[in-house]
C-alpha cells in the first residue's frame, strides 16, 4: 500500500489506523512536540490560496485523512480505510490510547460551547481520561499569550485543538515553538456524532464532485505551468 499520496500539490500520509496508533505511542514518548490534524478536502481545498494553511498541512507529523472522498479521488484507498475514516476510529483509537496510558489533555477550542460538546463526549467515552484544564478563545482579550500560560501551566501531554481551520493551523503555526507538550491534535470542526445515512451518502456524493473537479483544474493549471516554462527554456 502507498504510504504517501499527493492531492492539490500538498502530500498526506496513507496509513490504516493501527499504523497511526503505533507513530502516536512514539510520540508520547518523544521530547519535542508531534502535531496530529485530521484533514478535511475544504483544507486541502484552501490551502492552494492559503500558505500558511499550506504550510502546516506539509509540516504536520501526522496528518489523517478525515474525508472518505480524498482517498477515492486520488484511487489509493482500500475498503478498510474507508471504513476507518467513516467510523472516525483514529479519534476513537487515539484517546482510547491516552486514557490507557494515563496521559492527560488540554482542550482547546473557539467557543465555550463548543469545548462543552468535546468534553462531553470524552467523558462520556473515557471516563478515565484526565482533562487537565481547557481554554476557549472568545474569553481572551488581545494577545494569546494567557491562552498558551494556562496552557503549560497544566503541563499536558496532549493539546486538543477544536478550532476552526483556518484558525487551528494559525494558532499553531504561531504557537508551536512555546507549547510544552508531546501532541497537538487537531481535530477541527469535525463532528462528533454519526450523521443521517441518506444525508451523509449525499455529502459524499457533493464532496467527491467538488474535489475531482479542483484537482482537474489544478493538474491543468500545472500542466500550463510547465508548458510555460518548457518553452522558456526552450527560447534560452
Amino acid at each position: 500500500m502507498i504510504k504517501k499520496i499527493e492531492i492539490l500539490g500538498i502530500q498526506l500520509d496513507n496509513y490504516t489506523v493501527r499504523e497511526e496508533v503505533m507513530l502516536v505511542e512514539n510520540y508520547l514518548t518523544d521530547d519535542m512536540l508531534n502535531a496530529v490534524e485530521h484533514i478535511s478536502m475544504q483544507m486541502l481545498v484552501d490551502a492552494e490560496t492559503d500558505p500558511t494553511l499550506k504550510n502546516v498541512i506539509s509540516a504536520l507529523s501526522l496528518a489523517v485523512i478525515a474525508d472518505k472522498e480524498i482517498l477515492q479521488a486520488a484511487g489509493a484507498g482500500t475498503m478498510q480505510q474507508i471504513r476507518e475514516i467513516e467510523e472516525n476510529d483514529f479519534f476513537t483509537e487515539f484517546f482510547g490510547r491516552i486514557e490507557r496510558n494515563g496521559k492527560s489533555i488540554f482542550l482547546l477550542g473557539e467557543t465555550s460551547e463548543r469545548i462543552y460538546a468535546i468534553r462531553e463526549k470524552l467523558s462520556q467515552d473515557f471516563p478515565e481520561l484526565t482533562i487537565a484544564g481547557e481554554y476557549a478563545t472568545e474569553q481572551c482579550v488581545g494577545a494569546l499569550d494567557a491562552v498558551i500560560n494556562d496552557m503549560n501551566a497544566t503541563t499536558p501531554d496532549v493539546i486538543v485543538s477544536v478550532l476552526p481551520s483556518p484558525m487551528q493551523e494559525y494558532f499553531f503555526w504561531e504557537h508551536r515553538d512555546k507549547m510544552n507538550a508531546k501532541i497537538w491534535y487537531g481535530i477541527g470542526d469535525m463532528e462528533f456524532q454519526k450523521r443521517n445515512v441518506i444525508r451523509q451518502c449525499f455529502r459524499s456524493f457533493v464532496k467527491r464532485g467538488r474535489l475531482k473537479n479542483r484537482i482537474k483544474k489544478y493538474r491543468e493549471r500545472r500542466r500550463k505551468e510547465e508548458a510555460a516554462e518548457n518553452d522558456g527554456n526552450g527560447e534560452k
